[in-house]
This record gives C-alpha cells, sequence and structure tokens, in this order.
C-alpha cells in the first residue's frame, strides 16, 4: 500500500471544491473515486460535494462506503456523521433499493464513554424509510417511541412521521399508555390532534381530567390550549372541571383569560358558572373586564346584581 503524502487529503479536497464550481460532472466523478479510495478528510469532502449535487451514478460507492463503515462504527465513523451524510444523499437519490441501508441505520445503537452516539443515525434511517419504503416505517417508528438517546430523539421523528403518514392509532395507543408525567405528552398530543375529531375529543377529555387529578399543570395547560384552538366543544365540560379543581392561581387565572379572550358562548358560560359557584370570582370578573365584549358585560351585570 502507498504511503500517503502528508496534506494529500487536503489537496484533493481543495481539487474537488475548485471542480465542484468550474466542472460538476468532473467533480462528481472525483467524488465517487474519493469514496472509494480517500481517506476520512476527501471522503467528507465527497460526501459534501454530493450533497450538493446527488447523483444517482454514486450510488454504488455511498453504499459501499455505509457498509465498510458500519462494520465497525465506533473505530471508523464514531459519531456516524459520514454515515448519515451517506444515507441523506441516498435519500435524494431515491432507490427504493436502499432500504435495506435505512433499515441498518435503525438499527445503529453505538455506546462510546456511556453515551449512546448514533442516535442521529437513527433518526436518518427512519426518515430515510419514510422516503423509500412507507409501508415498513410505522414498524421501524413504534421500536422508537420511547427512544430518547439525544433531546428526545429519535422518538420525536418517529412520531412526526407517524403522524405524517397519518398513523394516528398508533400514537393513540402510546397516548393511552404513557406516563401522564411524561414531557413528550404535550408535543404528541398535538400531533394526534390531526385524527378524527371525535377520538381526539374523546382522548382530551379523559386526558384534561387526569392531569387535573394528578397535578400535572403543564399537561393540563397544553390540552386546555388546544381544545380551546381547535373548537373541541365536546371537551369544554372538561375544562370547567378543572377550573373547580384545586389548581394553582396561575393556571386559574390563564384558564379565566383564556375562556374570556374566545367570546364564545358556551365558554362565558363556564366563566359565568365560576363567577356564581366557583372560588375565584374576582378573578373571572378582572377577565371579562380585560375582554370587554357586550356578552362578557352582560355576565358582569348580571354578577353584580346578584341574578
Amino acid at each position: 500500500m502507498a504511503t500517503r503524502r502528508k496534506g494529500a487529503g487536503g489537496a484533493a479536497a481543495a481539487r474537488l471544491g475548485v471542480l465542484a464550481q468550474s466542472d460538476p460532472k468532473k467533480a462528481q466523478g472525483l467524488a465517487i473515486e474519493l469514496l472509494a479510495e480517500g481517506g476520512r478528510i476527501e471522503r467528507e469532502a465527497a460526501l459534501a460535494a454530493l450533497a450538493a449535487r446527488p447523483a444517482a451514478e454514486a450510488r454504488e460507492a455511498l453504499r459501499a462506503l455505509f457498509f465498510e463503515l458500519h462494520a465497525d462504527g465506533l473505530k471508523r465513523d464514531q459519531g456516524a456523521a459520514m454515515r448519515a451524510h451517506a444515507l441523506t444523499i441516498l435519500r435524494a437519490i431515491g432507490d427504493r433499493r436502499d432500504a435495506d441501508v435505512a433499515v441498518l441505520a435503525c438499527d445503529a445503537h453505538e455506546v462510546a464513554f456511556g453515551e449512546d452516539i448514533a442516535w442521529r443515525l437513527r433518526a436518518q434511517g427512519l426518515m430515510t424509510l419514510a422516503d423509500l419504503a412507507p409501508e415498513l416505517l410505522p414498524y421501524f417508528a413504534i421500536e422508537m417511541l420511547e427512544d430518547r438517546a439525544g433531546d428526545g430523539e429519535p422518538a420525536n421523528t418517529a412520531f412526526q412521521l407517524l403522524a405524517g403518514l397519518e398513523q394516528h392509532a398508533l400514537i393513540y395507543q402510546w397516548l393511552l399508555r404513557a406516563d401522564p408525567a411524561d414531557p413528550l405528552i404535550a408535543g404528541v398530543f398535538e400531533l394526534f390532534a390531526e385524527a378524527p375529531r371525535g377520538i381526539v375529543e374523546r382522548y382530551a377529555t379523559e386526558a384534561l381530567r387526569r392531569a387535573a387529578r394528578g397535578g400535572n399543570e403543564t399537561l393540563a395547560t397544553t390540552l386546555a390550549d388546544a381544545i380551546v384552538r381547535l373548537e373541541m366543544e365536546a371537551c369544554y365540560r372538561a375544562i370547567g372541571e378543572l377550573m373547580h379543581a384545586k389548581i394553582s392561581d396561575e393556571l386559574y387565572h390563564y384558564l379565566a383569560l383564556l375562556l374570556a379572550g374566545t367570546n364564545r358562548p358556551p365558554l362565558l358560560a363556564l366563566l359565568d358558572e365560576q363567577l356564581h359557584r366557583g372560588r375565584r370570582p374576582r378573578v373571572i370578573a378582572e377577565a371579562l373586564r380585560l375582554r370587554p365584549t357586550p356578552e362578557s358585560a352582560a355576565i358582569l351585570r348580571a354578577w353584580q346584581d346578584g341574578d
């Protein structure tokens, strides 16, 4: 094996950068050659060039590189950056036969110093499956709904892709089984909100009641916001129940402002009920005064008159 001259990698990478501007076709050929024979510097430059101009001619070289690196990821591609880059290009090329590479990426678990460092590659694998083999995506996404190696990933990607494929039943199943204190519930519910309205209302009503019983005010706020924003009238009574529960002054005040700002009769009726039978009528009165409308004024007059 010939000894590599010092600086040769940088020179080849620089030449590739020049060719990318002056002769893209020749640059493509050089990039493919560097994927097969280059060192890390040349390969990174080749991947960057092909990412800018994905080409089907590079497919076999990209696959070969992925398999080579994957054989010993911790030694040859720690952190999986080059494999993730190669997979992104294969995804752009769009050949369904590369679903096998995506599956390998989904199964990548590599630990260094006690930390999972391949989670980005797993997320990339899911995204590639969504494009190349969407019929397989739900099965692999389900496997990753509890996979939160980095910033909630790749679980977040799995939920988003399931929602994009309208696989709301799988998201519903997760929501029903999730720990009420799970920090992902609020974001997952936002994705689930595109499911059939009756099912969304069914879940939101019970989830809001559970949040009230468990004192989970973060989730209660998210659910109440969504119920009001999406005008889920079947859930309005659950908001009224929440306001009767033992909640913080901050949450109660927020709900009062939220409902008063809509000026919708069913929600104003909840405020009217709180004025007469709630524990904090002055908070309700203040919220109604801050959102003055003929309807809110009428409710305040009736309260002040003792009706």
